[in-house]
């Protein structure tokens, strides 16, 4: 399962680096859009990694950074999940409470899915506005990573 998680957080950090360089080299033509999904992500990632590892947050969902500190929070946020999977044993149940202070709790497995998935879809989202604002997208389908 490590093995897995560790391959998927490699592609993961790959496509969203892709992504911030691409951000990066049209700094000048993005959107408000996309440099704010783009810090959501780095966000939710962080806020996911911080709740697997019981540490303290150090930004909310929708805080919005300045697109050379992007990287930064990237690089950050792929070596607290790789510390974290390193070590992984087995699979355990986490409680946390969501941004409305509801209590949940739920399988680190289930954890490190969403972490994933919902990079996919902001990604996604992304892609979407820099298509329909004629700017570049750089290539972030899975199946061309390997």
């Amino acid at each position: 399962m490590k093995d897995f998680f560790q391959d998927k957080f490699e592609y993961d950090f790959f496509a969203s680096k892709n992504w911030i360089e691409s951000i990066e080299s049209q700094e000048d033509f993005m959107s408000e859009f996309t440099i704010s999904s783009m810090s959501h992500i780095l966000n939710a990632h962080h806020i996911w990694n911080r709740r697997l590892l019981g540490k303290k947050v150090e930004s909310e969902l929708w805080d919005v950074f300045p697109v050379h500190f992007l990287q930064k929070l990237l690089e950050e946020n792929y070596r607290e999940t790789n510390e974290y999977l390193e070590k992984l044993e087995r699979t355990e149940k986490i409680k946390y409470h969501s941004s409305e202070g509801v209590l949940f709790e739920k399988s680190t497995i289930d954890i490190l899915y969403h972490i994933l998935n919902h990079s996919n879809y902001h990604r996604a989202q992304i892609a979407l506005d820099l298509k329909q604002n004629g700017l570049k997208n750089p290539n972030f389908n899975f199946i061309s990573y390997h």
